[in-house]
């Protein structure tokens, strides 16, 4: 008879992408451009009015806000546009960093922890 000594984790608690609610979280509602995560940071298409997931070379020019859920292409997608975040729970693209993003987040009312 083997024993397991592998570390596991067990926990009851939900990760959660909310950090706080010490600064007022707003949302709003834009048509996805594309496939959207929950936690994915957005940018905003000024001529369609569309989001889509930003990717490494967006920079932050067009930076819009975060997911709230998993939402399909041109569907009506529900945006945080303030409010405090897990920058670990963020569903970023390849190649993008919630460090890159910080900046231009804390610019638009969205504050990473």
């Amino acid at each position: 008879m083997s024993m397991d000594l592998e570390v596991k984790k067990f926990s009851y608690s939900p990760e959660y992408l909310l950090a706080g609610t010490d600064i007022r979280v707003t949302t709003a509602v834009k048509k996805a451009g594309a496939d959207l995560k929950v936690g994915a940071p957005v940018k905003l298409d000024s001529s369609t009015g569309k989001v889509s997931p930003v990717g490494k070379s967006d920079g932050v020019t067009a930076l819009y806000g975060i997911a709230t859920e998993d939402f399909k292409a041109d569907e009506e997608a529900v945006i945080y546009l303030t409010g405090e975040f897990f920058a670990d729970r963020l569903a970023l693209e390849t190649g993008v960093t919630a460090a890159s993003l910080e900046v231009a987040f804390r610019n638009i009312g969205i504050f990473l922890k």
